[in-house]
């Protein structure tokens, strides 16, 4: 809830408002806008307080939810400001005259005492303030870490009217060299925060693991499908982030590859070269997760390679890579029911460049990621169905691949290839330069995002 703040050093507020006002007032924010800048205050601490560098840490991930939003731009810090806050009692001596001057709208206030993360947002154009409940903090930087994005989550959603990312978890697999067999190669499946940080291993199969992907969130358990090796040809397999025991999804001769799930989980498409060439097969499940019938190829062409099935929000159509008519583009086509027996026929998608990879169907429906070759470098480019234009989003020399959709179907993850190194970078859709969020050794790809 929004309240109308006490400037009691501001005349002209105090003149404005009628002499029967209350002293408070629920005020609705702006909904969604373009970038806002907004400041973010220091630390105010206890006295009694000495470990700084901990709320220094804790401050620096609500500064990268912030700086990465797309939807807020944050304002340098200033030393004139950060004594118009009146620390510790802001809400009533918070001075608001500086803000106008300085046309910042949003003022965020952080302190902590006794354990405790406190958070109040100024709304210097409305004349409104909220205070947030405080953040319990564990002393543990790994649960603390996600308690301040939950908290970021909820700013956003004040401050744009645009539910944040910044809480969910993402996978990615990992590649590195097995000292165990001299040059070959392992991958494994890695899960951290939407921010790289908290990065730890789920599958330890010493084998090849790839393109993960959540299952629908109907538990705090959240489960997960993935491809591995480890019985000599790959194979789909589903298992939990909590409780790790892989079972095989879809009984299946041949190898299986690039598998997408319905949003519903009622279908899962993936290739397979079970019929002797990498083809688009769909496996459909009952209620319960079991298998309903048997796997069925719904796309094949001869002496063409299929690849990277993507699944519309409704369920109803799949975007994949073919290179049936020459270089790898985007095609679609219906998704066919359990009870279907005639093939539908894929329509092109993509024509503004003759080499596209990795499709990603944005959640809300109206875009389509995918990776591009120009001038012989890969670059992620958008698809938008309504105007059905295609737009470059990144540049530079490094090839992009693998896009992955959040929730929000406003930001992008992807990673590059470069060398042996491969990174996972974060981009928003309102501009900006991508940063890198992975960190450490390995090879990290095929990042894709927990769902709401």
């Amino acid at each position: 809830m929004w309240k109308l703040v006490s400037f009691l050093v501001l005349p002209f507020f105090l003149l404005s408002a009628a002499p029967e006002l209350p002293t408070e007032l629920e005020v609705r924010l702006e909904t969604r806008s373009s970038a806002k800048p907004v400041y973010l205050s220091r630390v105010y601490l206890e006295p009694s307080e000495s470990d700084w560098r901990y709320f220094d840490e804790l401050r620096a991930v609500l500064e990268f939810d912030l700086s990465n939003s797309g939807f807020c731009s944050l304002a340098a810090k200033q030393d004139e400001l950060e004594k118009a806050f009146g620390f510790p009692d802001v809400r009533s001596s918070f001075d608001i005259s500086l803000w106008k001057k300085e046309r910042i709208p949003f003022a965020i206030a952080i302190q902590s005492f006794q354990k405790r993360f406190s958070t109040t947002v100024f709304n210097t154009e409305n004349g409104t303030y909220k205070k947030y409940p405080d953040v319990s903090l564990s002393g543990q930087i790994e649960e603390d870490r996600r308690r301040i994005h939950r908290l970021f989550d909820s700013l956003q959603k004040d401050i744009a009217g645009v539910e944040g990312i910044a809480s969910l978890r993402i996978l990615y697999t990992q590649r590195a060299r097995n000292h165990q067999k001299g040059a070959d190669w392992v991958s494994e499946i890695w899960v951290s925060d939407s921010d790289g940080s908290n990065a730890r291993q789920i599958t330890h199969e010493n084998s090849y693991c790839l393109s993960p992907g959540f299952f629908p969130k109907t538990s705090p358990d959240l489960e997960f499908y993935y491809v591995s090796e480890k019985s000599g040809q790959a194979k789909i397999y589903r298992s939990s982030l909590s409780t790790p025991h892989p079972q095989p999804l879809v009984d299946l001769r041949g190898n299986q590859a690039l598998p997408s799930l319905s949003p519903k989980a009622t279908q899962i498409a993936f290739i397979t070269d079970v019929a002797g060439r990498p083809d688009l097969f769909i496996q459909n499940f009952d209620s319960k997760g079991r298998q309903q019938g048997k796997a069925r190829q719904i796309y094949s062409s001869s002496r063409a390679t299929q690849a990277s099935p993507t699944y519309s929000p409704d369920g109803k159509q799949i975007a994949f890579v073919s290179d049936k008519d020459g270089p790898p583009r985007v095609y679609l086509l219906n998704a066919a029911g359990p009870k279907e027996t005639q093939r539908p026929a894929p329509r092109l998608l993509t024509k503004k460049n003759r080499e596209n990879t990795s499709p990603s169907w944005s959640p809300d429906g109206s875009k389509l990621a995918y990776s591009a070759k120009i001038d012989g470098v890969r670059q992620i480019w958008i698809y938008d169905f309504a105007t059905e234009e295609e737009r470059q989003i990144t540049f530079g020399p490094e090839t992009k691949e693998n896009p992955s959709w959040a929730p929000d179907s406003f930001h992008l993850l992807y990673n590059t290839e470069s060398n042996d190194v491969c990174e996972l970078y974060l981009i928003h859709l309102n501009g900006g330069e991508p940063v890198q969020i992975s960190k450490g050794l390995g090879q990290k790809r095929f990042a894709c995002w927990e769902p709401r």
